[in-house]
């Protein structure tokens, strides 16, 4: 009886929602730095970013570098974009919804061709959000199970989680006309970000039958980020001019990470005492993030354009190393378990309104999820949509849109003795909670050629 007793103190004292992300660095760290995400570029985001083959503005120096070698006037960009996340959860049947938002500066360029004898040669400079890492979730639950030694039945749980912060790439990157109609180029990307994490969470015994009234818990991430990338890409343009092809190439990146957290947690006796716990840390690590291998096509029929790009990621070739804590390192044992190679498909069309300067866009952009367990509902889906509007070939307004929409499986994750086991070993038990996720991202660019 004191083993058991001992068992549910200690599974009610040490209960931790781990939701997204853990208290140390795991394989989902690895995957939230090096996720792409939607780019930038309003263009490129109503064409479902379907963008290599295109690729002739300043956010070309994310999705094909050669298409620079393309314009033949300076140009400077300012784009904002505004992205909302609403998440809706189940755990033990209770629904809970939660929802953040944010507006960032998106992307400003400049761009300048030199005047050369033959082709084209062009230079660009300037800063892009690279991805978003803005989160929520929240979970209200009552446990109604009884006699499951893995999970304490009668418990009231209530929690949630915002998280925030992006990857900034502040960008050089120049192409060049290397034969009549094909172009080659090369970006580099120092890479700057910040990552964000609260968790508030608490369990009630309000039907009084454990010895533990209440235990609170709160946890914080404040993550400092840096590194850099490089991309290289050829753009064909075919003589007729009606169509393209694209190649892009991106590097691994090589990010260095600061990982400060604090965890508090309360707990609060039936008899009136309490008991605190309480564990900061700075651990540091570097992270590899996989190659990305990306193709296009485009063609013009008349004032109809089309567009299809796809990309391959190797997942299973992201890496932590030189990290604070040794034990860290075995997370790339679990990468290669838990991850696979995927393929994302990105189509759009945009039609140029006759006897007007309007250009009309939508698209559609699938990635799977790169983790072995999860399927199709799993994968995020984007349904885009956008306008351009050029005025006297000089001033071009875009504004662009997309809805997202995915489920995600995280879980309540916690430690309990086995109370069979007189050593009193600790196992690891997973409660489910289902996440239906929406987006929204609202992008608008102003770009000015002279």
């Amino acid at each position: 009886m004191k083993n058991i007793i001992n068992a549910v103190l200690y599974l009610i004292a040490g209960l931790v929602i781990f939701l997204n992300l853990g208290l140390s660095q795991s394989d989902v760290d690895a995957y939230r730095l090096s996720y792409s995400g939607l780019g930038f570029g309003t263009r490129s985001l109503g064409l479902g970013t379907a963008y290599s083959a295109i690729s002739n503005d300043f956010s070309a120096v994310y999705w094909n570098p050669a298409g620079l070698g393309q314009i033949r006037s300076n140009e400077v960009s300012f784009g904002l974009s505004h992205l909302s996340f609403d998440n809706t959860s189940t755990l033990f049947g209770e629904k809970e919804s939660f929802s953040n938002s944010g507006t960032k500066l998106n992307s400003f360029g400049l761009i300048y061709p030199f005047p050369v004898t033959r082709g084209n040669l062009v230079f660009a400079i300037g800063y892009g959000r690279q991805s978003e890492f803005t989160g929520a979730i929240a979970i209200k639950g009552f446990n109604f199970q009884t006699n499951n030694i893995e999970y304490p039945d009668n418990i009231d749980v209530q929690g949630n989680i915002l998280k925030n912060g992006g990857l900034n790439n502040w960008i050089v990157a120049g192409a060049m006309e290397a034969v009549k109609n094909l172009f080659v180029g090369l970006s580099l990307n120092f890479i700057s970000g910040s990552y964000t994490y609260n968790r508030d969470y608490s369990e009630l015994d309000i039907k009084n039958k454990y010895p533990i009234e209440e235990y609170v818990q709160k946890y914080t991430i404040d993550e400092d980020i840096g590194g850099f990338t490089a991309k290289a890409g050829m753009l064909y343009e075919f003589r007729n001019h009606n169509g393209r092809v694209g190649i892009n190439i991106k590097f691994p990146s090589y990010l260095s990470v600061k990982h400060n957290y604090t965890n508090d947690e309360m707990e609060f006796y039936d008899s009136g005492a309490e008991s605190l716990y309480q564990n900061t840390g700075i651990p540091e690590f570097n992270l590899t993030s996989p190659f990305v291998f990306s193709a296009g096509i485009s063609y013009a029929f008349g004032d109809l354009l089309l567009s299809g790009d796809v990309d391959f990621t190797d997942w299973t070739q992201m890496e932590f190393s030189d990290p604070t804590d040794p034990d860290m390192l075995n997370d790339n044992t679990l990468i290669k378990e838990r991850f696979k190679s995927t393929v994302n498909v990105r189509l759009g069309t945009e039609y140029a309104v006759p006897n007007t300067d309007l250009r009309l866009r939508a698209g559609f952009a699938y990635l799977p999820s790169p983790y072995i367990i999860d399927s199709s509902p799993n994968a995020q889906k984007f349904i885009t949509g956008g306008l351009g509007w050029i005025i006297e070939d000089a001033v071009r307004i875009d504004l662009g849109y997309a809805y997202g929409f995915w489920n995600t499986d995280d879980g309540i994750s916690h430690a309990i003795t086995n109370y069979h086991n007189t050593t009193s070993n600790v196992i690891d038990v997973f409660v489910p909670i289902e996440e239906k996720v929406h987006t929204n991202t609202i992008m608008g660019t102003v770009s000015y050629r002279f």
